[in-house]
């Protein structure tokens, strides 16, 4: 499988200073896992090229080799202008989807133009993407990350429909009564769904999602199996939990000797006393007014701990754009009050910074502190906690976690915060300075254990695991398939007259190609010489009379179980001839081993009588013929006769052993079919029907499901 990474962040980017273009990594783990993956794979990551010196170190095809000291995969670069970054980024994306998948509505601010630009860029994306696949079209498999780029999916498919597609949506996702307020929440989800696998944190954003999914599209959903069926196509949400790089911030912390604690501490100006710690992007979900409030009323309510406690936040600005250039400055002027109102000699309750610190010094931070800190309203999952957890090497510390994070789910040895509760809040940095050793290191050795298991190794691995079983499985379709099609009603729209169902020629030269790349067999109710004549496609296998007889291609398989009755049939002919016969519309057709009553014709006015009349003939042969119904047609059979799941399972033993069956058909004739390989492959009907596991909203779409399989 060959692998396309697509995110709206690049993992290289080239930045020029005067005529020097030098190279930086952005921060975060995720990069840097799924760089490691990449180069394992070589494959394509596909980005917004953003730096000032993206463009100088490209090729025609924006193309560049990374890592630059040992190039191992491709980078494709994909060019925003500033409308385009301002509407698509600034605009829709943080400005639209962020507030509302975080439950902050009051910061969801819509602009058309928002909207119009963020479809121009998932466009632009897909068009880097299907040149990408194009290289090998048959292998490629496509991973995207996040908000960003919701519409993708769905444009990638509309070019390759049967390439393998999975997204993981890093952030939450919002319930129905949330999702509803987005403006284009039809088409949202429409892209989503052409997905083969969505990955979310935590398994209450899959349920969400489903319930979305419903509410939104009317989709099918498979609680019980997390998959949602929309538009002939299949949908799998697992929950992929994400985690850190955990060996590199435990040996990091570990290799920080007692000198350079020392001189951390001088530097930030702590002398002794608990250190608190809060790491943090400057946004407003993670609820900093909100801790500084409880830091606050912590020092009003417990002043012995003044001189005592020095809570280091750092909070680097992101985006610097409104609201978060507002909220930045309401955060730095509640922290300088804190400051002047409990500040005593040197000492100060909080350290501020606002620049960025490498992962390999930010070890030593979290390593020093007594608690962490993370007091989201809302989050994905915040990889913060997890920082903190494999940086305490000395097993000391407390981390107190909202009980709105994503990882809240996972690290139980946390103390839980609603941080909406400030004076519980400020008690339970009270309770976490104050817990004895003992169970501090009981904790922190659990959750430590935790997380060094479900490493970000591990989350990447999952991921990958699931797409290639969605590879693997779209390619066993592709490759393995025997094609079933019922006749009327599948291959040709319902007509008045059986005589009038005539193949389409576009349709007939489209299973004349298919037949190279499949089995095909065309299953009907007609007679087996009737549907012979009407098709008339060599190297095709037929099957008449719901499968009582069959055609190989050189041989007739007849008398399957009808012989025992033939008798019996003759005799209900002759009785439901006459019960009918003076009701005009109604055709007999006598297919020798089974009878069909057709009543399309009849008029409105006679079909009372004319049901009531079958079923007065009818009932006595209940128990000795096999009568169903189907579109305006009564199906009569020997009751041993085969049906047409008897015909599919001895065609796919005699011609089709280790095939994958994939059976179309639009009536209740074709349930037995779709009965026989329930478990083996796939059903597909026309129409809803709880017996199959897919449907086509119409005939005229099996035009649609030919030309994709083609």
């Amino acid at each position: 499988m060959r692998l396309i990474v697509v995110s709206n962040r690049e993992p290289y980017v080239h930045k020029k200073t005067g005529n020097a273009i030098s190279i930086e990594r952005p921060a975060g783990g995720l990069t840097s896992a799924l760089d490691n993956v990449l180069k394992s794979l070589n494959g394509t990551w596909i980005a917004w090229g953003s730096g000032s010196g993206d463009r100088e170190v490209v090729n025609e095809y924006s193309r560049v080799p990374v890592p630059p000291s040992v190039p191992s995969y491709t980078l494709k670069r994909v060019w925003l202008n500033q409308n385009e970054v301002d509407s698509y980024y600034a605009g829709y994306s943080n400005r639209v989807l962020w507030p509302l998948s975080h439950l902050t509505l009051d910061r969801v601010y819509y602009k058309k133009r928002y909207w119009d630009y963020y479809r121009e860029v998932n466009q632009k994306f897909a068009e880097a993407v299907i040149e990408e696949i194009k290289q090998n079209t048959t292998d490629s498999a496509v991973w995207i990350h996040d908000f960003h780029l919701c519409l993708l999916p769905g444009f990638i498919k509309e070019s390759f429909p049967l390439v393998t597609i999975g997204h993981f949506w890093h952030i939450p996702w919002p319930d129905w009564t949330t999702f509803r307020i987005l403006p284009q929440a039809k088409e949202i989800m429409e892209g989503l769904l052409a997905n083969d696998l969505i990955g979310f944190q935590i398994p209450l954003f899959v349920k969400n999602f489903m319930n979305c999914a419903k509410e939104v599209l009317n989709a099918d959903i498979d609680y019980d199996n997390a998959s949602v069926f929309h538009n002939d196509h299949s949908t799998h949400l697992k929950h992929f939990p994400i985690s850190v790089d955990f060996e590199s911030f435990s040996s990091t912390a570990v290799s920080k000797k007692e000198h350079a604690i020392q001189h951390l501490k001088k530097q930030l100006g702590i002398k002794d006393g608990y250190i608190g710690i809060g790491v943090d992007r400057l946004e407003y979900t993670k609820a900093l007014l909100k801790r500084l409030q409880a830091i606050d009323l912590f020092f009003e309510k417990y002043r012995s701990f003044l001189g005592r406690f020095t809570f280091i936040q750092v909070a680097v600005p992101t985006r610097l754009s409104e609201p978060y250039i507002s909220y930045k400055k309401s955060v730095e002027e509640f922290i300088n009050r804190i400051n002047s109102k409990y500040s005593e000699d040197s000492w100060k309750p909080i350290v501020y910074i606002t620049t960025k610190i490498e992962h390999k010094d930010l070890a030593l931070y979290y390593r020093i502190a007594d608690v962490a800190i993370i007091s989201s309203v809302y989050d994905g999952m915040n990889l913060v906690a997890k920082e903190y957890i494999a940086s305490q090497v000395d097993e000391k510390g407390v981390i107190i976690l909202s009980e709105f994070a994503g990882a809240s789910e996972e690290l139980v040895g946390a103390l839980p915060l609603n941080p909406y509760d400030i004076e519980g809040f400020a008690e339970t940095i009270k309770k976490a300075l104050l817990m004895p050793i003992e169970e501090k290191k009981y904790r922190m050795r659990a959750l430590r254990e935790h997380v060094q298991k479900n490493n970000l190794k591990k989350w990447t691995d999952d991921f990958i695991e699931s797409l290639e079983r969605c590879h693997r499985s779209a390619q066993g379709t592709a490759n393995n398939a025997f094609l079933f099609f019922d006749y009327d009603g599948t291959l040709t729209p319902i007509v008045d007259t059986p005589q009038a169902a005539v193949l389409d020629e576009n349709i007939r030269a489209m299973l004349d190609v298919l037949k190279s790349k499949y089995p095909i067999a065309i299953i009907s109710g007609r007679k087996l010489a009737d549907i012979l004549a009407m098709v008339n496609i060599p190297d095709v296998i037929y099957a008449g009379n719901h499968g009582a007889e069959i055609w190989d291609g050189r041989n007739t398989i007849a008398d399957n179980g009808t012989s025992a009755g033939a008798g019996l049939l003759r005799e209900f002919k002759e009785k439901i001839s006459t019960a009918l016969k003076d009701i005009g519309g109604v055709k007999i057709e006598d297919k020798t081993i089974t009878v069909s009553i057709h009543y399309r014709n009849v008029k409105q006015q006679d079909m009372e009588k004319m049901t009531a009349s079958f079923r007065n003939v009818a009932d006595s042969y209940r128990d000795r013929l096999r009568i169903t119904e189907g579109k305006k047609v009564f199906e009569v059979r020997p009751l041993n006769a085969w049906n047409k799941g008897d015909a599919v399972l001895w065609i796919l033993k005699n011609f089709g052993a280790g095939k994958m069956p994939v059976y179309i058909g639009d009536d209740s004739t074709d349930e037995d079919a779709f009965k026989a390989i329930n478990k083996t492959g796939v059903s597909i009907s026309i129409g809803k029907n709880i017996n199959a596991s897919c449907y086509l909203e119409s005939q005229a779409e099996v035009t649609r499901f030919l030309e994709w399989i083609m």
